[in-house]
């Protein structure tokens, strides 16, 4: 009996509804059929929750321009790429010279997914603005045989000083990473004859969080982030889409889902209580239910993308592999590990000095 499996649909995300413009058709369509979403909507609309930052005026004067110049470097990429013309004749090239290649540009570890219909989102959700595309709405077609996955690791000092702006500066540097990479692997694909498409923070024809678990890259946590072995959950995603065939990765199971049960970190130390612990299965694939306008409301009230999840994972601090390796369906290793994170870190790893970027904030206004 065949599977059926369901696509998911980038206008049902949050980033996709936070952008809706009351008023429009994309707005009356949606929320005739979403009315249930609408009120908490509509308290958080607008994607300008940065300005929101707990600082000076001085201080988003300084620093917030770093944002605004990471959009317009993501958007060079996009046209680079979409410039570069596929060579006529193709050349071969291997998984694992790919994956080589992709540690030489920075990612820490990566993987391979043969793409079938349901890896794609049914429809564009328009979260598209930095690259001035309108395609809100528009149906995505299943076009390319495989998903080169990859990821980068983000800097452990910077994410302990969730929520605030040092966090956040840390997610820009991580999605610049992955887009860099991207890039640079788009580029040589298409230069070795092969159709590929950049993925990056502004355009995606898949969601990324499937793509890594089907890719064999960690598995999905109770934060619904992939939770890498080595690295956690202080990670980003990217991944390129492209026409050379290549042999797929496989899921991995390093008990996690046990592991879930037992720690509740992030679930503990979430704010806005936007994680939960009961289970959904999608496609196969084991998630936990999530409330995505509790999440945003605190993006709205930080004004950063908070980040106390992954700040909050033990596996984003250093588990020895030795350890992960005896925890798969053994509850006193879970416990031994959760306990020795405990002693080591406390239930939420935070710094709160800032780093050196912001140290001088108050001596500057005490000057003004």
């Amino acid at each position: 009996m065949k599977k059926h499996h369901i696509r998911y649909d980038e206008r049902h995300t949050m980033f996709s509804r936070a952008r809706l413009k009351p008023g429009t058709k994309p707005y009356q369509d949606f929320y005739q059929t979403h009315p249930h979403l609408k009120k908490g909507d509509d308290a958080l609309r607008g994607m300008d929750f940065m300005q929101n930052i707990r600082k000076s005026q001085t201080f988003k004067d300084t620093f917030l321009p770093l944002i605004d110049n990471d959009d317009n470097l993501i958007k060079a990429y996009h046209k680079i790429t979409e410039e570069k013309p596929v060579s006529k004749q193709q050349k071969p090239i291997d998984k694992t010279q790919i994956k080589a290649l992709l540690k030489s540009f920075g990612a820490v570890d990566s993987g391979i997914v043969r793409l079938q219909e349901h890896h794609y989102y049914s429809h564009h959700g328009g979260v598209n603005d930095v690259l001035n595309l309108d395609n809100y709405g528009h149906a995505i077609k299943a076009r390319y045989r495989s998903a080169i996955v990859y990821l980068v690791s983000m800097d452990e000092k910077a994410m302990r000083r969730a929520p605030h702006f040092e966090e956040m500066l840390e997610t820009k540097n991580g999605y610049h990473a992955v887009a860099n990479i991207g890039t640079r692997l788009t580029l040589y694909l298409k230069a070795l004859g092969y159709p590929t498409l950049l993925q990056s923070e502004a355009f995606h024809l898949t969601p990324l969080v499937p793509l890594a678990y089907d890719s064999g890259m960690g598995e999905i946590g109770m934060s619904n982030h992939i939770i890498h072995p080595q690295y956690g959950d202080r990670i980003r995603l990217g991944a390129v889409l492209t026409d050379l065939d290549l042999t797929p990765d496989q899921p991995i199971d390093f008990g996690l889902e046990a592991f879930c049960a037992q720690c509740g970190l992030c679930l503990i130390n979430c704010p806005n209580q936007a994680i939960k612990h009961k289970k959904r299965w999608v496609n196969n694939r084991q998630f936990y239910q999530f409330d995505e306008q509790s999440c945003f409301k605190m993006f709205k009230t930080s004004g950063t993308d908070c980040g106390i999840c992954i700040q909050s994972c033990p596996f984003s601090y250093h588990i020895d592999a030795a350890l992960i390796a005896k925890m798969k369906d053994d509850e006193k290793s879970i416990d031994h590990v959760i306990k020795n994170h405990l002693h080591h870190h406390g239930r939420r790893p935070r710094i709160k000095e800032p780093l050196d970027i912001v140290k001088g904030e108050k001596d500057h206004e005490n000057k003004h």
